[in-house]
């Protein structure tokens, strides 16, 4: 394990603090957070950021880092998270990355391709032909790419808009592009399991948790910070909806309930891009089976 990165990944509510925590307590490790909004300042409960007591306890990094009027890229993310690890490494420490966003997870362990950075101002182009023709870009991709069109659900905005990106900024055919990037063989992933009902009701209780604690003033809080919907806030489930019943178009039981159903559609996403992952190991959300599928054996402090 020398030079081995250990990586929890999982899909929304699956335990993947807790079992980062148990580890944490056996082995020296610093954790290296792979979460797409953990990395903004104030974004705090509606992306379920570590406790103030778990942050003292064990190093983590990657949290806390920008401010929510940039989104930064996967790309971004794997530059500043490999300096880190190295570090980690030079102190002769363990970095545990753990997080549930996969592209973030897939681009530090070297499985992207080099592909043409984000281009906010084609993505608005592109959304507003979508907007006028429904079904427009599907068509469009299928006429550059029919590989690409048959593994994109026509109403996948995400993928439709970056698939056109890809193809108009680069001039090539997007599917011929995707090689699978230059893997790390460093990387070991661990991939917790829940099964449909047991992560449903994980969603649920979440939504009700985050509610509860202050969502909705978290949000107003931001608001008046002057950050607004663009760029950050409105691609943040659980904001956007917030943003929404603040803005007066829904009530906070339609936000709520519209948080819960694109949680799940979102889960069900990474989940889909998380068994893909290469040797991942899919165990309960048993931290002892979670140590045990990285590190091969169990180990008490002391």
């Amino acid at each position: 394990m020398e030079d081995r990165i250990p990586v929890i990944a999982g899909c929304t509510a699956v335990g993947k603090t807790e079992a980062a925590m148990f580890i944490a307590g056996n082995r020296p490790v610093e954790i290296v957070s792979a979460d797409s909004r953990q990395l903004y300042r104030g974004m705090d409960i509606g992306t379920a950021k570590p406790s103030a007591d778990q942050l003292k306890k064990v190093p983590h990094h990657m949290i806390d880092v920008a401010d929510p009027d940039t989104l930064h890229s996967s790309v971004w993310y794997a530059e500043k998270a490999l300096t880190i690890i190295n570090r980690i490494f030079d102190k002769g420490s363990i970095p545990l990355v753990v997080g549930g966003s996969g592209l973030y997870i897939m681009s530090l362990a070297g499985l992207l391709d080099s592909l043409p950075s984000r281009n906010d101002v084609l993505r608005e182009a592109l959304s507003a032909i979508e907007n006028q023709v429904p079904g427009a870009l599907h068509r469009l991709l299928k006429s550059l790419d029919s590989e690409e069109a048959a593994g994109t659900g026509k109403t996948d905005m995400v993928r439709l808009v970056r698939s056109m990106e890809i193809a108009l900024l680069s001039g090539s055919i997007p599917s011929k592009l995707k090689q699978g990037g230059r893997p790390d063989s460093r990387f070991r992933f661990v991939y917790i399991e829940k099964d449909n009902t047991a992560l449903r009701e994980g969603i649920k209780k979440r939504t009700s948790s985050m509610l509860s604690s202050g969502l909705v003033e978290e949000v107003k809080g931001l608001l008046l910070k002057g950050y607004r919907r663009d760029p950050v806030l409105g691609a943040t489930i659980g904001y956007s909806e917030i943003i929404d019943y603040l803005e007066g178009q829904c009530s906070l039981q339609d936000a709520t309930l519209a948080i819960e159903t694109h949680t799940w559609q979102y889960a069900r996403r990474q989940r889909n891009m998380f068994r893909r992952l290469p040797g991942v190991v899919s165990v309960s959300n048993d931290p002892v089976a979670v140590e045990t599928a990285l590190f091969g054996e169990r180990r008490t402090r002391g």
